[in-house]
């Protein structure tokens, strides 16, 4: 897939603030209540935080899918998507972001089409280094969003992007692991880390990055961009722009491992061989199937075809 077929053209609406935890919960909870929260004049004072993160928080929550955007010439928000309510609902499956696997599926959530922060799609999939500088990886980052045709970003935002994404991702030297968390939970992923003066991607699994995660990403790639079929090759999952591989930087032996464990929990997904290649399997539609590996990462059981239709979208 290329940027512009996986990202939308947004820039800098975070406001130089990277996701903190608790933000989706409480953009959600609010949400419930009144769509047009962020809106409101009095946003700082029911959300509790300075107007500028009013802005972030929203920005957030969009982009992580968890609110949703009016379409057209309208502006606002229609409210949680359906996939924000069964996670972050009172009783949903994880509304407080207590499980590694959760801040996984956010991860995935964030640089799945579309794509609200083309910068870090750029970083995550035009660069195959495992060790680079913060320079090349600006600069990689910098020349793919400079290259698509009609989008003309300032160079400004691009690079408040991009800071933010390390900011996001790479553990501030000298801090306790429960600080880094608090301040934001995708630093304790470990997929970035300090070499010296250069950063190095953490190549394989990781921990808490559980195969039912990688198979709900898998799914939610084919439902997302559109590919035709119940069968796809794990090469094409592990090596194509926008994939999970390239999101959780791990092999196609790695996910074809974890499909096989996945498949052991789950019917709605296994792994089958066409001249000795994997390929992932699925019943059903892709989104379907996602639903239901997604609850079982929770060890929940999934709702009937009516309740899910649409979850995905």
């Amino acid at each position: 897939m290329r940027l512009e077929d996986s990202a939308l053209p947004v820039f800098g609406r975070h406001e130089t603030f990277h996701l903190r935890y608790g933000w989706l919960k409480q953009a959600y909870d609010h949400s419930v209540k009144d769509a047009d929260v962020f809106s409101r004049d009095d946003a700082p004072v029911v959300l509790g935080v300075g107007k500028n993160m009013v802005r972030s928080m929203k920005f957030w929550a969009l982009a992580a899918k968890v609110l949703r955007s009016k379409t057209g010439a309208k502006k606002g928000l229609t409210g949680p998507t359906d996939l924000g309510r069964i996670m972050l609902d009172d009783k949903g499956l994880d509304p407080d972001l207590e499980r590694p696997e959760t801040v996984w599926l956010v991860h995935w959530l964030l640089l799945a089409p579309p794509c609200s922060l083309p910068a870090w799609w750029a970083i995550m999939n035009e660069s195959r280094a495992e060790v680079s500088s913060a320079v090349d990886l600006s600069q990689e980052a910098a020349s793919a969003v400079y290259s698509v045709v009609g989008w003309k970003p300032s160079k400004q935002s691009v690079k408040r992007d991009i800071d933010v994404f390390l900011h996001t991702y790479l553990s501030k030297k000298g801090q306790e692991p429960t600080e880094d968390y608090l301040d934001c939970p995708l630093r304790t992923l470990g997929l970035m880390r300090h070499q010296d003066r250069d950063v190095r991607f953490a190549f394989g699994r990781k921990l808490g990055l559980s195969p039912l995660v990688v198979a709900y990403a898998c799914l939610d790639f084919v439902h997302r961009s559109g590919i035709p079929g119940r069968t796809v090759s794990v090469n094409k999952l592990a090596l194509e722009k926008g994939g999970p591989g390239m999101a959780f930087k791990i092999s196609e032996t790695d996910i074809t491992e974890m499909l096989s464990e996945a498949a052991d929990a789950c019917s709605a997904v296994s792994v089958s061989y066409a001249n000795g290649m994997p390929n992932m399997t699925f019943r059903g539609k892709a989104e379907d199937a996602a639903l239901q590996v997604l609850y079982k990462v929770y060890g929940r059981k999934a709702p009937g075809k009516r309740k899910a239709r649409g979850v995905l979208a």
